[in-house]
């Protein structure tokens, strides 16, 4: 993708809400944020429509599209993934999927920082992984990503011997406080920093591969959980 002006379609499926963001050489032109229970299917196509119109866009006016790949909901993740790809493909436009922890990670952390988002997966388990940001939208991966009960993740060795940011949303896995955590909020939308990495991407001349965006789990589903207990009690 060469074009001077380039806009981008994002969105992040992966939470209990349900976010998508249009920018245009990275400023935001609209977004919405719809605080929803897991209605997503009922709600992404619509939310998209919407916020097209509200900013004076047709669709294929979008020059490229991002999609948060989780960790997350695992229904949630499928439904953003299928609706980007679906569009991406009837238009012949580039799609890039990028793990929500490197969003909430954009979304957190000032250039120079590190620190570590945090996802509540729910058993009091987290999703979790340590970003140092070179730049604006420059995110080196450290560490992850990882599933990890809250106690583990507080005897992580970065924890023991240095101060570490964490952001995101970790629901009640993690103490409120903790010595040697500092809670950063974000600072703008997650669809937002999704739209920025995947533009940031596309001006690089990565154009993405449909085939190969794949849901980030990192924990198998309940069913498939489900089948292997079976499995191991049936020989």
């Amino acid at each position: 993708m060469v074009a001077a002006t380039v806009i981008v379609l994002a969105v992040n499926s992966s939470s209990s809400s349900l976010s998508v963001a249009v920018t245009r050489d990275g400023e935001v032109l609209g977004e919405s944020v719809l605080i929803a229970h897991h209605e997503h299917v009922e709600n992404l196509a619509t939310l998209i429509k919407k916020l097209t119109a509200d900013v004076g866009l047709d669709i294929e006016q979008i020059d490229g599209f991002g999609v948060a790949t989780g960790p997350g909901s695992f229904s949630g993740i499928r439904v953003g993934l299928a609706t980007i790809k679906g569009m991406a493909l009837a238009l012949s436009k580039p799609a890039m999927g990028i793990s929500t922890l490197e969003i909430l990670a954009c979304a957190a952390l000032e250039p120079g920082e590190s620190g570590a988002p945090v996802i509540d997966a729910r058993r009091g388990q987290i999703y979790t992984a340590l970003y140092t940001k070179k730049g604006a939208l420059d995110l080196v991966l450290e560490e992850g990503p990882l599933l990890l009960s809250a106690e583990d993740f507080l005897e992580r060795p970065q924890l023991r011997y240095h101060s570490i940011l964490v952001c995101g949303d970790s629901g009640s896995s993690l103490p409120a406080e903790l010595a040697n955590v500092v809670n950063r909020r974000l600072k703008f939308s997650t669809a937002f920093a999704c739209a920025q990495l995947a533009e940031e991407r596309f001006r690089l001349g990565d154009r993405g591969d449909l085939h190969r965006i794949a849901p980030l789990y990192v924990r198998r589903s309940d069913a498939e959980e489900k089948r292997e207990a079976f499995k191991g009690e049936h020989g």
